[in-house]
């Protein structure tokens, strides 16, 4: 008596001997070069990893971890900072005159680096280096927020400036909400603008935030999406200690 024909053990066979032939003749799969601690994850799990961000690990990505791991900073978090300020270009230069991998404004540049003893502010090593002190000591200015909201308002000031962040606090405040959440800062960054003046001048003495009029508070809260969306994507991407890197 002849046994039935496993039609899903022919295909299963098929499949792979297929699978085998295309890495035999382009010499790898192309998930291959996303591969972290000889875990090859499939690339189609990993759609906005691109060849850019695993070009710049390749060459920086050592030195982000040490300088991470030395001033105490996720180095999955420099990198989605790095992303969205610069998109790993060490020429890159702001409208506002931010420059490198990290785009420092100048004046801060200057201060974190006689600060530091950092000699070469163009040296991309020292750029990234100077962003990872700065994003560190954003996050030492709001010691009363816990954990992700400590992140995002750092990386709001970041973007907008520490002042601009304290001035949304005192609005929150104001309104009864917690300065140290998020959620309340971002809904209070709007009301920096100059139409809500008659607000302001209840809040501060001089009838207008400590930092001014803030009209430009869609980018700032785009720039903090942004980051976190990519830092979540390394998060789950790429372990916290990779050895490759």
């Amino acid at each position: 008596m002849k046994r039935p024909i496993d039609r899903g053990l022919i295909l299963r066979l098929v499949a792979v001997l297929v699978l085998g032939l295309a890495i035999l003749i382009t010499g790898e799969s192309d998930a291959a070069r996303y591969s972290y601690d000889s875990t090859v994850i499939p690339e189609n799990s990993i759609p906005e990893l691109d060849r850019q961000t695993y070009i710049f690990l390749t060459e920086y990505g050592k030195d982000v971890k040490e300088m991470s791991k030395k001033y105490g900073v996720d180095w999955r978090l420099v990198l989605a900072v790095l992303r969205q300020e610069s998109a790993f270009d060490p020429s890159a230069v702001s409208y506002m005159g931010a420059q490198g991998f990290m785009q420092i404004m100048p004046s801060t540049g200057l201060h974190l680096a006689l600060t530091h003893n950092i000699e070469d502010l163009s040296n991309p090593t020292m750029n990234i280096q100077l962003g990872i002190i700065h994003l560190r000591d954003l996050m030492r200015s709001f010691p009363q927020a816990n954990g992700k909201n400590r992140i995002e308002l750092a990386i709001a000031a970041y973007n907008c400036g520490l002042s601009r962040v304290e001035d949304a606090q005192s609005i929150a405040e104001f309104l009864g909400d917690d300065p140290n959440s998020w959620p309340a800062v971002k809904s209070a960054l709007p009301l920096l603008s100059s139409r809500y003046a008659p607000l302001q001048r209840h809040i501060w003495r001089s009838g207008r935030p400590n930092s001014g009029y803030f009209g430009d508070y869609g980018q700032t809260l785009t720039y903090v999406g942004n980051v976190m969306h990519y830092y979540t994507l390394y998060q789950n991407v790429l372990p916290r200690s990779a050895g490759q890197f």
